[in-house]
């Protein structure tokens, strides 16, 4: 089966290539699926098509960015064919993956399918997977109901952030210095957002909490931005025996005074805590850990079908992948014009 998908050709550059995928070619494990719509991840995604990860430290891989380099994040789509030995799952089923943005991909079925029902909004479930990256934040805390939560930037991950916190009970105050996303946030329910740039959040914050001191802060703070100088910010905002989330990964090089940032750390017992999303396993049939990704998955998609965490008023655009080039270009320069992106692949007829 041949269809088309994106591949960066070269720094800031999105194009359309062929791909074809022969059933008869499927490795255990794997299935052939029929693209219906795919998801675009504009942190881990952008820092490919930009290039950024030629800055990163030498923990991130790869890096540099070798191009050509296919991209994709989250896919849906229609099962066609299956290995003969992958069992639960067969042709028609609809599922979601972390396959490539493509017509037709070989999907790696044994990590993770995600059943989907046939009836669902596929421009609505696809957003499972970037609320799959944000739930690390809350599953990485030690948070419960009634804890004080602040979070940094209210892009989309960010904001699936603030709902989820909601949703186990929390009480959030959230900032970003976008009129348009503090817009966004307010229609997905996160009401107590302020503008960055017109206040300070560490004092709306300290307030907030009714902090008596510059010792007090939130329970929790999310960085979810992924810029090294706001965690230092965060941890200000944070009270003793709290926790900083980095909820963002931070890619791009920054040089300042940590003394301040690691003296509050030391003296408040405040604890830094990484939310990367791969450090939890992905089948939920382990008892390597109390979360997994495959059950997070599961109950954000139910969360979203009974639309307890919303998701529409995030998806700013639905484009067919012709418009590869703008969508990323978009999330790269107009951060905020473009925020949910999501490529409709219905038109597409594989042959």
């Amino acid at each position: 089966m041949r269809g088309r998908g994106i591949v960066f050709t070269g720094p800031e550059r999105a194009e359309l290539e062929t791909v074809e995928v022969d059933p008869a070619d499927l490795r255990p494990g794997e299935a052939l699926v029929r693209a219906q719509y795919s998801i675009v991840s504009a942190g881990t995604e952008g820092s490919f098509y930009t290039n950024l990860m030629a800055q990163v430290p030498p923990v991130y891989r790869p890096r540099p960015v070798i191009y050509p380099a296919r991209t994709g994040y989250g896919h849906l789509g229609e099962v066609v064919a299956v290995h003969p030995s992958l069992e639960g799952l067969a042709p028609g089923q609809r599922v979601l993956s972390f396959s490539r943005h493509a017509a037709v991909v070989r999907c790696n079925a044994a990590r993770l399918a995600l059943p989907v029902p046939a009836d669902a909004d596929g421009r609505r479930v696809v957003f499972t997977r970037m609320a799959g990256v944000a739930i690390t934040a809350l599953r990485a805390s030690s948070a419960s109901a009634g804890d004080t939560v602040a979070v940094i930037g209210l892009g989309l991950v960010g904001n699936l952030a603030a709902q989820l916190f909601q949703l186990a009970g929390c009480n959030v105050i959230a900032f970003d210095l976008s009129p348009r996303r503090l817009e966004l946030a307010r229609a997905c329910g996160v009401h107590n957002v302020h503008h960055a740039g017109e206040v300070d959040p560490v004092d709306v914050t300290r307030s907030w909490v009714g902090a008596t001191d510059e010792r007090g802060g939130a329970r929790i703070v999310v960085e979810a931005i992924g810029r090294s100088e706001l965690v230092a910010q965060a941890v200000e905002m944070t009270g003793r025996h709290g926790e900083v989330v980095l909820l963002g990964s931070p890619r791009a090089p920054y040089t300042g005074d940590l003394t301040p940032m690691l003296g509050r750390i030391h003296l408040l017992a405040i604890k830094l805590v990484g939310a990367l999303e791969w450090t939890y396993p992905i089948p939920e049939e382990t008892e390597r850990a109390r979360h997994t990704i495959a059950a997070n998955y599961r109950q954000i998609l139910d969360w979203i079908l009974a639309e307890r965490l919303i998701v529409d008023p995030l998806r700013t655009h639905v484009l067919p992948p012709e418009r590869c080039q703008e969508a990323y270009y978009g999330l790269a320069r107009h951060k905020d014009d473009y925020l949910g992106v999501v490529f409709d692949w219905t038109a597409e007829s594989p042959a």
